[in-house]
């Protein structure tokens, strides 16, 4: 073999070498970067997440005072109703009372 032949076969061998350098190198940034841009994206879901939570929890806790308040407005009512129907039945109760007494 010519030391030409050997010269160019050597250059070719650098330059391969060089190549998967520069490959190996490209696929450590390419890895580096998916790996980073996958975590902002899960970071922004999370914080989208969140965020949803926070405002359905809201909503849930405005929706639960409001069905807090119709209830004990009803509840109100049916106290008031309770009490007149009471009131309306002691004027009975008091003669049946009175009646039991005196026939006792």
């Amino acid at each position: 073999m010519s030391l030409e032949a050997i010269s160019i076969i050597c250059d070719a061998e650098q330059y391969a070498q060089s190549v998967r350098i520069e490959t190996q190198t490209q696929v450590r940034k390419i890895k580096a970067d998916g790996e980073r841009e996958g975590r902002e994206r899960l970071e922004r879901a999370l914080n989208g997440a969140l965020t949803e939570n926070k405002r359905q929890m809201k909503e849930a806790e405005q929706e639960a005072g409001q069905r807090t308040e119709r209830i004990i407005e009803r509840s109100n009512l049916d106290c008031t109703t309770l009490k007149e129907q009471a009131n309306g039945r002691l004027d009975e109760a008091v003669r049946l009372i009175l009646e039991r007494i005196v026939v006792a």
